[in-house]
Formats: C-alpha cells, structure tokens, sequence
C-alpha cells in the first residue's frame, strides 16, 4: 500500500502538472504568478480559470478528502486524521491554483471589462461570480485567508488574512455585485462570451447562480448570526437556481484531454473502471441512509457478500463490498457546483426553523424529488436511469415530517442535504461542518477529536508570507460552525 500511495502522489502531480509546468514557490506566491494574463481576452481567460479550478478541486478535494465526511469509506493520502496530511501538498496545490490562477485571472477579467463599459457588464458579472465561489472555497478550507488585499498585489505584496466573518460577508457583497451588473446590461451590443463553459452566455443563468450562491453563504453566516435573516428572505425572492435545466455545472465530453479527473486515477493505475479497481466504496453512514433509497443503485454496485455492503471506515472495498459505480466515475461526468436540490432544502430547513413560510413537509419531498431526477437521469452522460414512477414512488414512501419535532424535521432534512452534496466535495464538507447531520466522528487512527475541520496553509505559503496568522489545529471549528 506505501507503494500505491506514491504512485498516487504522482499522477495527482501528472493530472494537473501536464497542462501547468510552474514550480511550488511561485504556485504558492499569491500576489505573483507567471500564469497570469498580461491582457484579460475573456473567451481565452476565463476557459483557462474554469478548468484549472475544476480540475484542481476535483483533484485535491475529491481524489482526497471524500472519506473525511464519509461519503466513502477509504481514499489515498486522506487528511480525515488531522496532522500534517491537512497541509503539505494538498493544501498547497489548491491554494496555489485558487489564488495565483484563479482570482488573479478573473481580476484582471473583471478590470478591463469594467474599463470598457456597460456593453461588457456580462463578463465582469461572470468574473465577479467566479471570484465569489473561489473565495467560498478558499473560507470554506482555511477559515481566515487574504480576501481585502489579495486582489491588489502592487499595493500588496505579502496581504493580510482576513476572518471568515468578513470574507462571507464580501462574498454576498461579491453577488450583489455581479448581479448589479447583469441587471444593468443593456438590451443590445453586449461582448461575446464564447468562453463562457458554464452557461454558455445565458446571463439569466448567471443571475440565478449569483443568487443562489449568496444563499449558500448567507446559510453559512446565519448559523453564527441569524440577523441575516432579512437578507435571506430578500434572496429567496429574487430567481434562483431551481430546476434542473438550471443547474451550474462544468460538463467533461470524456473524450481525449476532456475527462473528469476521477476516472483518471482508476484508469492510470487500475482497471479504468472503479467497480473493478476498488478504490472507493461507499462508507457505512452514507449507506445507511441510502436503505431503500433508488440512488444506492444509482452509486454504487453490489459485492458478493450482497445487500451493499460497505466497507469501514480507513478500509478500502474489495469485490465483496459494495463498491462506487461507473455511473459516477466515469469520464464524461460533470463537475456539479450547484444544483436546485439544494436551494429547495435551504427552503425546507429554514420553514422548519420558523425563518420563513412553507409548508416543510412539501420542500423536503420537493427536494429529493429533485436530486432523484438529477440523478436518475437530468445529469449529463448517465448510464443509469430512474423512471418518472420509480421517483415518485419513493418520494411518495416517505413519512410525513408534518408532525415531529424541530429538531427531527431538521434531521430529515439535514440527511437530504447531505445525500444531494454526493460527488460535491467542498458543499458536502461545509454542510457536514454547518448542521452536524450526520454525525461524523473522528476516523479510526486520527490524530484529532473530531472529523477534520479545516486544512493547514502549506509551509511554503507560511514561510512565503509573513503575515500568515497562527496555525489553528485542525479539529478547533470554524467560525461559521458555532
């Protein structure tokens, strides 16, 4: 197993590294970087920013860290048991793409269409969307990053680190932003967006996913300080991402230089089929939940000992355990950012808690419903399929939570919330690390107390920076956790 672990070092190197030669100390310098544009032609630049950081994620968070909130039982050089495995190289790659390839890119996107004026409105709101879901990530991982200075680095070189309360709360400011320059785009003479990989230009779209990810952080900051809650009202009544059709995702064709990266792992060195390869399996918390559910045959196939079975967790799965399909790693599969689902359970969960009006038990069903359709069918390339009466069925075999409590309404909802972030590395770990639904534990053999709570800042970026503030263990909570 030592032997695989460094092979799989090195193909995480390869996946990435063919298509981005630059050395760690200038990945991992925020406010210099060779891969910078010098000039910002958006259908060049922003293609460029929308892959590297797919491709990184899926890489560093999924490849990962998909066992630390147990969505699977076992991965390769996981950091679920704190030390220095939530540093090093990991938290090195994702930083070094987030900030040097990432939000430099989309600043300088963002500036020269501002120059332009009005007609490019479209581009700058893309750009600003974009910097807004970087910067969710990079709070999400690290908790307190550079956010007020880290877009300027004539002015500052070495920026300073701002808290987690400020940088949510410039994300929402970011949303409005970008929706504030969508809504003031004229009607005619806007800029080509060819590069736009996501909607394809569809700047309606791009509203409803600007809004819907200031719901997703306003969801965050409640949870420490419910006087947003206006604000959440505010943003439930403006358009949202709420169907299918209107999912944000970044779709792989699975042909030659165009595949998700997971399959890559299990075609470099396995099978090229995971269902045979047995690298990821399902974990027991995640498989429990999913008794009776259609989505376990959408996930997973069956090992020889049957009904599912899964693997412990710090195990990998062998033939006779239940082990993830081909109808999720697979090449063509798309990298999802936010999908309908989950704006329909924030409705659900915030009508539970008396925040808003609603009838919960209808926006439970209403969701599920929703990530079975997604599922069993509206996500692109799968290869297998739940029928109309299929999903109505067990949608229709679920209790009624009309009358339980709060607090089991919101276990209901919570275990929804956390089957519709599958495959969704960075939102399942922040929902895990929100609600506390389900309760993941410490995994066997940590070093910590509890499931991993944040990553450490890589040691190039501590030395590379002197205003890096103290290193917090990484079981210590976030602030958004409360």
């Amino acid at each position: 197993m030592k032997s695989m672990t460094k092979y799989f070092i090195v193909v995480m190197a390869m996946v990435v590294g063919l298509t981005i030669p630059i050395s760690c100390s200038d990945q991992l310098d925020i406010n210099t970087n060779p891969l910078t544009a010098p000039s910002a032609d958006p259908n060049g630049v922003l293609p460029f920013v929308i892959v590297q950081y797919s491709n990184r994620k899926t890489t560093e968070i999924g490849l990962r860290m998909m066992d630390v909130w147990q969505h699977i039982s076992h991965i390769f050089n996981s950091p679920k048991g704190g030390g220095n495995a939530a540093g090093g190289f990991l938290s090195g790659n994702f930083w070094g793409m987030l900030y040097p390839q990432a939000i430099k890119n989309l600043v300088l996107v963002e500036n020269e269409a501002k120059a332009k004026g009005v007609t490019n409105n479209n581009i700058a709101a893309v750009a600003i969307t974009l910097k807004a879901l970087v910067f969710y990530d990079i709070t999400a991982c690290w908790e307190s990053a550079p956010f007020t200075q880290a877009m300027n680095g004539v002015q500052f070189p070495s920026p300073e680190f701002d808290d987690q309360e400020t940088i949510l709360n410039g994300i929402v400011d970011l949303c409005d932003e970008a929706m504030a320059l969508i809504d003031a785009m004229p009607a005619t003479g806007n800029a080509s967006l060819t590069g736009d990989l996501i909607y394809n230009g569809d700047m309606t779209l791009w509203r409803r996913f600007a809004n819907s990810l200031k719901l997703r952080v306003l969801m965050m900051i409640r949870n420490k300080d419910t006087s947003v809650d206006t604000e959440i009202a505010a943003t439930l009544g403006q358009p949202l991402i709420e169907t299918n059709a209107q999912a944000a995702v970044l779709k792989y064709s699975g042909t030659s230089g165009n595949v998700n990266a997971w399959l890559q792992l299990v075609t470099a060195f396995g099978t090229g089929s995971n269902e045979t390869t047995n690298y990821c399996g399902p974990s027991p918390v995640i498989r429990d939940l999913l008794e009776g559910d259609p989505r376990l045959a959408l996930w997973c196939v069956d090992g020889t000992n049957g009904n599912y079975e899964a693997s412990d967790v710090g195990i990998f799965p062998n033939a006779t355990k239940a082990r993830i399909s081909n109808n999720v790693i697979r090449g063509n599969l798309p990298d999802a950012w936010f999908l309908p689902a989950e704006v329909t359970l924030y409705r659900a969960e915030l009508a539970a808690k008396g925040v808003v009006a609603g009838n919960v038990n209808d926006l439970y069903r209403q969701g599920v419903t929703l990530s079975l359709q997604w599922w069993g069918g509206a996500i692109p390339g799968a290869q297998k399929t739940l029928t109309s009466t299929e999903i109505s069925n067990y949608v229709n075999s679920l209790p009624d939570i009309t009358g339980l409590t709060q607090n089991e309404q919101l276990k209901a909802i919570g275990e929804e919330q956390y089957l519709q972030t599958f495959w969704m590395p960075i939102e399942a770990w922040t929902h895990v690390r929100r609600t506390k639904i389900p309760d993941i534990q410490a995994a066997p053999g940590s070093t910590i107390t509890t499931m991993l709570k944040r990553l450490q800042w890589s040691p190039t970026e501590v030395s590379a920076n002197p205003n890096n503030p103290i290193q917090e263990l990484t079981d210590v909570p976030m602030w958004f956790e409360n």
